[in-house]
């Protein structure tokens, strides 16, 4: 056939198809996604790690909410201070004003309201060390006891409380101090002695999330104005109760199990507490009318009352508490 009647071949009529087109599904850009099978899966990496900004938001408002507490629990305990310190410098100065001075009258009602004030803030936590009967923890001897508190306290930023224990079989702690730099972690022997290691560890947390967020002061302010009543009442213990604030130990159970990030270890924990809740032997330690006055201020204020002290739906409770941080 003549060169110039020759038919085109059907390839050369044929367009190039544009660079990165898909034909039939296998193109360029299939293959791209045949290389990087990442690029087409579901962001399900970025569901279980919150982005970084995610992360800081959450802290910055547990941060906030931990400032609030601070300064709502220190607030509290001056006004707590200051009101039975203005009644009785009240009473003197309005002495001394009814004896024809006034004006000094006036000097000594300021005061004697600073002095009695300054006086309970700062004799409050002896008072509880005294009343319970805690005399100092020796390192050498409950190593483990003050292995978990470091360990603890670098995690979550505390200066170490000083180390208190109480010769008791019942197994209990409380926290005091007018702030982290002044705190007592305050334990009983049958504590150290009767917990695994995790059990421990768990209600050790729970009594310094108390120092973190300042709970110590309130409690302890909370004794010593009721102190001076419980001389003629029965109903002390109650009062501090409702002054501390119920459910204090449920909320420090939830954050503690956030520090160590286990809850079955202070949950096993109360649930040994609970177990020997109606035990005979006496509590609160002490025996005194002042002692009397912390049953509320320990992990476990149910410790030694019997059954017909325990309050149905009491948020303090270690039974109901052990109990809700099973659901954990």
């Amino acid at each position: 056939m003549p060169g110039g009647d020759r038919p085109r071949s059907q390839s050369g009529n044929r367009r190039r198809a544009p660079q990165g087109s898909n034909r039939g599904g296998h193109g360029h850009g299939s293959k791209q996604s045949a290389r990087n099978p990442a690029s087409s899966r579901p962001d399900t990496d970025r569901a279980r790690h919150p982005a970084p900004a995610v992360v800081r938001t959450a802290e910055s408002a547990e941060n906030a909410e931990e400032r609030q507490a601070i300064s709502a629990n220190r607030r509290w305990a001056a006004l707590a201070c200051t009101i039975p310190a203005l009644v009785i410098g009240g009473i003197v100065g309005l002495i001394v004003v009814l004896l024809g001075l006034p004006l000094v009258g006036a000097g000594v009602f300021v005061v004697v309201t600073l002095v009695i004030a300054g006086w309970i803030w700062r004799t409050a936590p002896g008072m509880v060390v005294r009343a319970v009967g805690a005399s100092p923890s020796n390192e050498e001897e409950r190593p483990r006891l003050h292995n978990v508190v470091d360990g603890l306290c670098a995690t979550m930023g505390l200066p170490r409380p000083v180390l208190l224990v109480v010769d008791s079989p019942v197994l209990n702690a409380l926290a005091i101090g007018r702030d982290p730099q002044r705190a007592s972690l305050i334990v009983t022997s049958g504590l150290d002695e009767s917990l695994s290691l995790v059990e421990l560890e768990g209600v050790v947390a729970q009594e310094l999330v108390h120092i973190k967020r300042q709970d110590t002061v309130r409690s302890e302010i909370a004794v010593a104005v009721v102190a001076p009543l419980a001389l003629v009442s029965s109903s002390g213990a109650a009062m501090v109760h409702a002054l501390v604030g119920h459910g204090r130990e449920f909320s420090a159970d939830q954050r503690a199990v956030g520090v160590v990030r286990y809850p079955t270890g202070l949950g096993s924990a109360l649930r040994t507490m609970a177990e020997s809740t109606g035990s005979s032997t006496p509590w609160p330690p002490g025996g005194g009318r002042i002692s009397s006055l912390t049953r509320w201020l320990w992990i476990n204020p149910m410790a030694g009352a019997t059954s017909e002290g325990v309050v149905d739906g009491e948020l303090d409770d270690v039974g109901l508490r052990a109990a809700a941080l099973a659901l954990l």
